[in-house]
């Protein structure tokens, strides 16, 4: 277990450095940079030239990334913010915290209802409630979340009054934009509960419980959920990091102070700094919840952890 657990750390390192580098040549590409925001579009050739040799981007894109990466794993120095001259950790810092809270309740709603809306389907499969709940996912899978989200303020916050449309500080500020992050997800765990549940249903062990006599609950708390929850534990984990990186359009909609919004604005801003260290954040997070969840499998089934070894 040490050794797969080795050989993975190896290639999430080698992942960040190809996502980081990658990043760079991207960002270099990109008409603009920030030395326009910084003197403005009324600025002379002499200026502009200035203010890019100040901040380095008149150097060679493989320099500059060398020195980069030299900061951020010999000192984590993800450099400075060039519009605000703040380093770059402490800005990711300060919003991380609103990203991750939102994303954790996002989570937690759609687990909770998408259990349960599995379970209710799996459980009266081809029934009327069934095809309710498939019909139900089949649109929250479909509809663009920023829609959802410009629905929600329609209705909560426009028409009823009831929430508030912007901004964060109180549970109220929490509603609609976890709700609009959570629809997408309560109708992905929910199919995919269903789909594992009814394969688990229909195997020999559990043919062969019911056999030997035991009870509906036994049967199902000890045999069928156990077996199908695997699947759901892996979407789990990797959701987690779609919503902590991909909550950009949320925040936006909702002013929301979190990661998101920081890096929607980092970029018309050119603030590149920014931009990367929030990508080489998300992508961490992507490997650690990738390595959980492989962990979670071999602690959960004892097949899957001897094949690590």
């Amino acid at each position: 277990m040490l050794g797969y657990l080795f050989k993975r750390l190896v290639s999430a390192a080698l992942l960040l450095v190809a996502v980081s580098f990658l990043v760079f040549a991207l960002l270099d590409v990109v008409p603009g940079d920030v030395a326009h925001t910084l003197v403005g579009d009324l600025a002379s050739a002499e200026q502009l030239a200035a203010v890019r040799h100040e901040l380095g981007l008149d150097q060679p894109l493989l320099l500059r990334y060398l020195r980069f990466a030299e900061g951020a794993v010999l000192r984590g120095d993800l450099g400075a913010s060039v519009v605000s001259g703040r380093p770059v950790v402490e800005l990711l810092r300060e919003r991380f915290g609103a990203t991750l809270q939102l994303a954790l309740v996002s989570l937690a709603l759609a687990l909770v209802v998408g259990l349960l809306a599995g379970l209710t389907a799996a459980a009266r499969a081809g029934g009327y409630v069934d095809l309710a709940v498939m019909a139900g996912t089949t649109l929250g899978e479909s509809l663009p979340s920023f829609w959802v989200a410009l629905l929600l303020i329609q209705f909560f916050a426009l028409k009823l009054s009831w929430l508030p449309v912007f901004g964060a500080g109180s549970l109220r500020h929490l509603v609609l934009p976890a709700l609009a992050l959570a629809l997408p997800a309560i109708a992905l765990i929910a199919r995919l509960v269903r789909s594992c549940l009814l394969d688990v249903m229909t195997a020999d062990f559990v043919r062969t419980a019911h056999a030997k006599g035991l009870s509906q609950l036994l049967v199902w708390r000890d045999h069928i959920v156990r077996n199908a929850i695997l699947p759901v534990i892996t979407l789990l984990g990797l959701y987690l990091g779609h919503l902590l990186g991909g909550a950009f359009i949320i925040e936006t909609v909702f002013a929301w102070p979190g990661l998101g919004r920081l890096v929607v604005q980092a970029i018309f801003d050119r603030d590149f700094p920014v931009v990367v260290g929030a990508v080489l954040l998300i992508a961490l997070i992507y490997q650690v919840l990738n390595i959980v969840v492989d962990l979670a499998h071999a602690w959960l089934d004892p097949r899957v952890g001897h094949e690590a070894i």
